[in-house]
C-alpha cells in the first residue's frame, strides 16, 4: 500500500546529506546507514501503545507531540526535514532538504535552514542558507547576503536543542497526522528488537492543507511517543498541471553524535 512505501521513505537517508553540518554547500563524506522499517508482527499487543496513540485509530496529537518532546530532551540525534513537489506525470525527485540538525548536547548543536527568520537587532530577515553552530546558549550564525553570495556573521542568543527540533517536529506532527479515526490504522513491528509502531492514514486530508487528494501519510513511532519519521505525500492543482507533494522528517542516530565549532567560528567573535 502507499503508506508503507511512504514509511520506507521516510526511514531512508541518503548518503552524503551530512554536508549539510559542514559546508552546506559540499559534502563532509560520511555517510548513515539507512533505518529498516519494522518489520511485521502477529504477536497480540497487550502493551500500552504509544502516548496519543489509540489502537482504534485514535490519535491525540497534544499528548503525542507532548511526549515526543520530552523524549527529544537530553539527547543527542540528527534530524532532517525535506520537501518536494514535482509534476504529476514527472519522475518523483527525491524531496530537497530544507533543514537540519546535529544535536551532541541540549546546548550544544549544530541547525541549518535553507531559508530561516531571523532577529537582528530590531530588524528582521529572511536569511539564507542559515547555519547556526550553538555553545553554551549562544549562536554562532552564519547566514547568505541575498543576490550578493557574501557570508555575513552573527552572535545571537540561541534556544536549546530540544525546544528548537521539538517545536519544529511537533509542527509537524499536528499538520499531518490530524486526521479522522476511521482513516488510520496502527501497527506494532520490529526494529533491532526494539518495538515500533506505524502509524498510517490514507483518503481525509488534514485541515489547513487547501486543495489536496489522494493523502497519505505514515509516521514511525516507539514506544514512548518519539515520532522518528513522518512522511507525507499528496497532489494539488498547480497553474499549469497537478502537482504532487511530499514532505518528510527523519530522528536518527541517537547518542552516536557529536558537534565541532566550524572553521569560521572566530568571525562572530
Amino acid at each position: 500500500m502507499r503508506y508503507r512505501a511512504l514509511a520506507i521513505v521516510a526511514l531512508v537517508c541518503l548518503a552524503g546529506c551530512s554536508g549539510l553540518f559542514g559546508d552546506p554547500r559540499g559534502n563532509s563524506g560520511e555517510t548513515l546507514t539507512p533505518a529498516p522499517l519494522p518489520t511485521a508482527t502477529q504477536e497480540p499487543e497487550s502493551r500500552p501503545l504509544p502516548p496519543g496513540v489509540g489502537g482504534g485509530g485514535e490519535l491525540d496529537l497534544d499528548a503525542l507531540a507532548a511526549a515526543h518532546r520530552a523524549a527529544l530532551t537530553d539527547r543527542s540525534y540528527v534530524w532532517r526535514e525535506r520537501r518536494g513537489t514535482t509534476r504529476a506525470n514527472d519522475t518523483a525527485a527525491e524531496p530537497r532538504p530544507v533543514r537540519a540538525a546535529r544535536v551532541a548536547a541540549a546546548d550544544c548543536y549544530r541547525f541549518w535552514a535553507e531559508s530561516y527568520t531571523v532577529e537582528l537587532g530590531m530588524q528582521t530577515r529572511v536569511a539564507y542558507n542559515y547555519t547556526e553552530y550553538v555553545d553554551g546558549g549562544v549562536g554562532h550564525v552564519r547566514l547568505e547576503t541575498f543576490r550578493t553570495d557574501t557570508w555575513e556573521y552573527y552572535r545571537l542568543p540561541a534556544p536549546r536543542a530540544g525546544q528548537r527540533i521539538g517545536s519544529a517536529t511537533g509542527a509537524a506532527i499536528d499538520r499531518y497526522l490530524r486526521i479522522s479515526p476511521e482513516n488510520v490504522t496502527v501497527s506494532v513491528g520490529r526494529t533491532d528488537g526494539e518495538r515500533r509502531y506505524l502509524v498510517a492514514g490514507e483518503g481525509a486530508v488534514p485541515p489547513g492543507i487547501d486543495g489536496a487528494r489522494n493523502y497519505s501519510v505514515a509516521a514511525i513511532v516507539d514506544s514512548e511517543g518519539l515520532v522518528r519519521s513522518l512522511s507525507a505525500r499528496y497532489r494539488v492543482v498547480g497553474f499549469d498541471a497537478p502537482r504532487v507533494v511530499r514532505y518528510e522528517f527523519t530522528l536518527e542516530r541517537f547518542g552516536d553524535v557529536t558537534v565541532d565549532s566550524p572553521a569560521w567560528y572566530d568571525l562572530t567573535c
